[in-house]
């Protein structure tokens, strides 16, 4: 097996589905690649949606409950089989030439983790050309939305940290460790796969708040394995940017007000960076918290 393209989802059924049709699609021998998806405890039929599609290549269904992403992905990669291993989304898309595109770029050097461009869209359409937008750009080493890898080197990495049971920042982590073992990040602009977001209404604003105080809560895992300039620039995990933080709640009741009159609406201009930066105050909280409890849980050494 060349390629497995391990994917994990909850509760995503739809957005799945789609992906799915996309990757079924794909322009390489079924017999060298297969799927692996791990199911992370859905409720909404996930299970039987895989299993009445016709897949022409091999499709491993694994139904686990709620572990989370970091745990969920390693179950993934225990069960692949192929020699590269290739992470997307469940709301991402892949173009018909993103598993070729992907095995080509591992062929002249054995130690390459490659990102393909992950090209963001905030509509479902039946046919997505290409067009770059700023959201594209990253600078990480391995974002797991189109990124792949050889199995060994993901399994003498250690896999991904299982400390991370929440949302954000264990792919960031599992980066350092495959960068420290000498592998190069090589982009490869050519391995696309369309990433979906839909824009936030004014509804949206308590989920959007939940998943960021979970992403906080993760920084600082991050932050405390990876103590380093790098994380805290990343993370924001910083004075200055607490500081400013403190300073922008000033004005909360503006950008509450802001967003709560838009709706059901889409938020835009003001609307938009108003829950922007109301989202940015739950991210902060959470991570100031988590730093509470572990400065509160160290032994003071002047104890007796």
């Amino acid at each position: 097996m060349k390629i497995s393209v391990l994917m994990c989802s909850y509760n995503r059924k739809d957005l799945l589905k789609r992906c799915l049709e996309s990757l079924y699609r794909v322009d390489f021998p079924t017999t060298d690649y297969e799927v692996v998806l791990v199911d992370d405890g859905s409720t909404d039929g996930m299970g039987d949606m895989v299993r009445s599609m016709r897949a022409p290549c091999k499709v491993r269904y694994i139904y686990t409950e709620h572990v989370g992403i970091a745990k969920a992905r390693n179950m993934a990669i225990n069960q692949a089989e192929g020699e590269v291993l290739l992470f997307i989304d469940d709301d991402t898309f892949p173009e018909p030439n993103l598993l070729k595109e992907h095995w080509a770029s591992h062929q002249p050097d054995d130690k390459l983790v490659i990102m393909g461009w992950v090209n963001h869209i905030d509509r479902l359409q039946e046919n997505y050309k290409p067009k770059f937008k700023a959201a594209d750009i990253s600078t990480s080493f391995f974002w797991t939305s189109n990124v792949s890898v050889r199995r060994e080197h993901l399994i003498e990495a250690g896999l991904f940290d299982e400390d991370f049971t929440e949302y954000g920042w264990e792919d960031l982590e599992l980066g350092h460790r495959l960068r420290n073992m000498g592998l190069v990040r090589k982009f490869n602009p050519k391995a696309i796969v369309f990433h979906f977001k839909k824009k936030w209404k004014g509804t949206d604003l308590p989920r959007l708040c939940k998943q960021a105080e979970s992403s906080g809560r993760s920084a600082v895992i991050y932050l405390r394995k990876r103590p380093v300039l790098r994380t805290r620039m990343s993370t924001g995990l910083f004075k200055a940017r607490f500081a400013w933080n403190e300073i922008l709640k000033i004005g909360k009741p503006i950008f509450e007000m802001a967003v709560s009159h838009v709706g059901e609406r889409n938020l835009s201009g003001l609307s938009l960076l108003s829950a922007r930066i109301l989202v940015s105050f739950h991210y902060f909280k959470a991570a100031q918290e988590s730093l509470a409890k572990e400065f509160a849980s160290k032994p003071k050494h002047n104890e007796v």
